[in-house]
């Protein structure tokens, strides 16, 4: 969550809250080993041993098991098992509740009647209440559950149903967005539904002492096809059952599954490899290095096929010498456990292994979190929702419903937050983007579904030979066209799906997995959108050596490579899929023969006329390169290629962000004489901190020029202008640096902006000096809510440069809000002291150097949480070494 929503999530809080416990079991690993009829024995499900269980996409369990708290013992197999929790957490928030509309009342009126004698009518009303408190509340609010803190809410703007007001700022859906759900559920139908619930279950849930953490499983399928997909669901907030079949040797080929993890293509993974490519994929999701989190249970399966007589030995054996292969790499910290597992029947290990999955869960950071209780009733809603089996529904009518609840979120900027909050924890799938933020998927297994459709539509296709062709082009050169989507989300076979079938699309095209491209007319004189989509995850052709970066003529003109390196030594290749996909809405794709240069692991792109942009992907590195076709002005092409960095790196950070992960890079430029399908001649920016660099790759070592390598990539390859150190630690005033320095001061001060900012009288004198664009300023004036205007405000600033920034300083001042103006200030010069600091303490632990280099540039990393882009990162990292 952003400064913002935690200040409004803490809010609530303070106005009731309950605890929550949820254990999410992700299990994966290679296709075929039997993680289906594990996850089938864990839940209790009945498991036909000669019946074969394959996955496809990832199968969701959930609301049919939970895990007490107090014994740790599963209850599996209870279709009510998690909302029968519910209610009970629901009918203590409405005692709760009542006692404080109770206590309020007796407040209102102790004033009225100090000097008056209470009557016996009164008394008996007074009596009668106490009594009957749940009935009123059964009969007057819509109620939802879970449990809530000792501290009762004292949030006094909750209302009766019947004194709420006709108008409010959270609109009703309209015509148009309710017809499709209003046949299956609506706002009165949902909270008689609740009702009955409470109704019948009252007395049994009131008295129900025993506490419960809900138990969900996902089920992973092991083929690569749907590995992309998966990466969109991996969380560092579950516990990962890591599978692996012991009949199996370490060192043996995986042959049932094929993999095309980058630029070469086609690879046969080894056994330790795919569990060593899964545990880099959950390390990923990693908080830190070493922290162990998310953990990982190494289950063995497939032990009755290994000969009795050794059988523990063999077991002990396989797990050691997988950890021996791991070992001295930050990803064996998650490995928690070993256990093997018979699936030929309900091995008593099962027991040992779900005991602890209960350990684990209990320990990790999120284990019991509070949220506020009065999110409850909205929770409870949307479960009652999904039950009577719908699966996308329109925000608006979440709102309606949240009205017309006496406990209730207060306004759409504290629901945007809890619908980020379910999104999180994985209840929902909620995204804030245009064309995406007024549906929710209240089924994650629906989209999920709907994604396999595609990948796994091949045996349907078949039987219609007319969309044959279309079929070959998507698996072949990624291309997905409107005339396939319509004939695998038919109305007839998939009506979901087809009835949201934009929606879906746009969901795909938000999550990066396919892209509509651009490309340049015949004349090439102007740019146009494609009537098709490129899914860059489907592709697996290797890409054509010569297709890489080629120079056929020797009078153009090629940059140097510029590598992304990521400093885990493992990148998950849906990271440089989703990029792709951002660059294909950024560039028109090249073309060669009319036919699209793209390949699994690589993409071509027309910067301009003359300018060519290739990307590929190779092991853990991705690389950059331009070839300049034509003898243009260097500033020109210096400023294209500057550009083109800023927006791969800053997509990077998105992606990544996005994903939940925390992968970090490391730029480098690479050797010139090494070719494009290569790993080694890698030089880091910061050796290219002096003048000269000998690069030590080759047999024979050989100096290249410092200048020559940076040249393009960063406007002036001059060193001085990148990498200057002055003596007095001090940063030098760069345009880039200055920018970097108001951007983090708005960061910081943003939660204080949001509270104190007089948006409308700032943004006066913003449009009398004309500081932002009409277009802008209208966007801001517009918006119905104080934050979301303000929240806009500060992202164009930030955006802008140093005199903007000083300007917008100038317009408190203005407005008459000097003191916001003297708190940027004094912000920006603690940001100022502790840079000094930094490089004080940097300093004081260097060691001496030859003359010729006494400062010691560290290296360079790049976190996803940074804000900056790749450019303004290299030259303060550089400056305040």
């Amino acid at each position: 969550m952003d400064t913002k929503s935690i200040d409004m999530f803490k809010e609530a809080l303070n106005e009731g809250k309950e605890k929550v416990y949820n254990i999410r079991v992700m299990v994966v690993g290679q296709y075929g080993v039997g993680k289906t009829t594990l996850t089938r024995r864990l839940l209790g499900k009945n498991v036909n041993i000669s019946e074969r269980l394959s996955t496809e996409g990832i199968d969701i369990h959930v609301e049919c098991s939970r895990v007490s708290l107090s014994a740790g013992e599963w209850t599996t197999q209870d279709r009510n098992a998690e909302q029968y929790s519910r209610l009970k957490r629901l009918v203590r928030l409405l005692n709760t509740h009542s006692h404080k509309q109770e206590s309020k009342r007796e407040q209102d009126t102790q004033s009225e009647i100090d000097d008056l004698v209470p009557s016996d009518e009164y008394e008996n009303e007074h009596t009668q209440h106490n009594e009957a408190v749940i009935k009123e509340c059964n009969d007057e609010h819509i109620q939802h559950d879970q449990p809530v803190s000792a501290e009762p809410s004292t949030n006094q703007n909750v209302k009766p149903l019947s004194s709420q007001p006709v108008e409010s700022s959270i609109g009703r859906p309209s015509r148009e967005q309710s017809s499709g759900i209003d046949s299956i559920v609506n706002e009165k139908d949902t909270v008689m539904e609740i009702l009955k619930l409470v109704n019948e279950y009252s007395d049994k849930l009131e008295n129900d002492t025993v506490e419960y953490a809900s138990l969900a499983f996902w089920d992973f399928a092991g083929q690569y096809a749907f590995y992309t997909t998966h990466q969109t669901f991996l969380t560092r907030r579950a516990i990962y059952l890591l599978v692996i079949d012991l009949s199996q040797k370490v060192t043996d080929l995986i042959k049932n599954d094929k993999y095309f993890p980058d630029a070469e293509g086609i690879k046969l993974c080894k056994v330790h490899e795919l569990a060593e490519i899964w545990l880099n994929s959950i390390h990923s999701c990693a908080p830190s290095s070493h922290s162990g989190i998310p953990p990982v249970i190494l289950v063995g399966t497939n032990v009755d096929k290994i000969p009795e007589k050794h059988r523990q030995k063999v077991i002990d054996e396989y797990f050691m010498e997988i950890r021996r292969m791991l070992k001295n790499k930050p990803i064996v910290f998650h490995l928690m456990d070993s256990i093997a597992i018979d699936n030929t029947h309900s091995d008593p290990k099962l027991e040992v292994l779900k005991r602890r999955i209960f350990e684990l869960a209990s320990q990790q950071p999120h284990w019991g979190e509070e949220k506020p209780a009065r999110w409850l009733p909205l929770e409870q809603a949307i479960m009652t929702i999904k039950a009577s089996g719908v699966k996308v529904a329109p925000v608006s009518l979440i709102e309606q419903i949240n009205r017309s609840s006496s406990i209730r979120i207060d306004n759409r900027d504290e629901l945007e937050v809890f619908l980020n909050f379910q999104h999180e924890i994985g209840t929902i799938l909620y995204f804030n983007a245009v064309g995406l933020r007024d549906k929710i998927v209240l089924d994650p297994q629906w989209m999920i579904d709907a994604l396999k459709s595609l990948i796994t539509a091949r045996m349907f296709i078949m039987q219609n030979p007319v969309i044959i062709k279309a079929w070959s082009a998507f698996r072949e050169k990624g291309k997905l066209t409107h005339e396939l989507i319509d004939a695998i989300w038919t109305k007839k076979e998939k009506p979901d799906f087809h009835d949201n079938k934009e929606y879906l699309i746009l969901l795909m095209e938000k999550l990066n997995i396919i892209a509509r491209p651009m490309s340049y007319s015949e004349d090439g004189k102007s740019v146009k959108k494609e009537d098709y989509y490129l899914a860059p995850c489907i592709l697996q052709q290797k890409t054509p050596k010569d297709k890489i970066c080629p120079v056929s003529d020797p009078e153009m003109r090629r940059t140097s490579a510029l590598c992304f390196v990521c400093k885990e030594k493992f990148l998950p290749p849906p990271i440089f899929h989703r990029l792709v996909g951002a660059c294909l809405t950024h560039w028109p794709i090249a073309k060669q023969n009319k036919e699209n240069l793209i390949y699994c692991g690589y993409c071509a792109f027309d910067i301009d006329e003359y300018h060519r942009l290739y990307l590929h992907f190779l092991g853990h590195v991705i690389f950059a390169r331009v070839t300049i076709m034509a003898v243009t002005d260097i500033s020109h092409s210096s400023k294209l290629c500057s550009e083109a960095q800023t927006f791969i790196f800053e997509n990077l950070l998105k992606i990544i962000g996005n994903l939940g992960q925390s992968l970090e890079f490391e730029p480098h430029i690479q050797c010139p004489d090494f070719h494009a399908d290569s790993l080694e001649g890698m030089i880091s920016l910061p050796r290219l901190k002096n003048e000269t660099v000998v690069c030590k790759s080759h047999v024979k070592p050989h100096t290249l020029v410092s200048p020559q390598l940076l040249q393009f990539w960063f406007e002036d390859g001059s060193r001085e202008k990148w990498f200057k150190v002055h003596q007095t630690g001090e940063v030098p005033e760069t345009s880039g640096n200055k920018e970097k320095l108001h951007v983090t001061v708005l960061n910081r001060c943003l939660p204080n902006l949001l509270r104190n900012l007089n948006v409308r009288d700032v943004m006066m004198y913003i449009q009398q000096i004309e500081l932002l664009d009409d277009v802008i300023i209208r966007d801001i004036n517009e918006h119905t809510t104080t934050t979301n205007a303000i929240t806009l405000l500060i992202d164009q600033i930030k955006q802008r440069d140093q005199d903007t920034y000083k300007r917008f300083k100038d317009c408190l001042i203005l407005a008459k809000q000097a003191d916001l103006k003297i708190m940027l200030e004094e912000e920006e010069e603690n940001i100022a002291v502790e840079m000094k600091e930094k490089h004080q303490d940097s300093r004081a632990s260097e060691p001496k150097r030859r003359d010729y280099c006494t400062k010691e540039i560290h290296d360079v990393s790049f976190n996803v949480n940074s804000s900056i882009s790749f450019q303004n990162t290299i030259k303060q990292n550089s400056l305040t070494s």
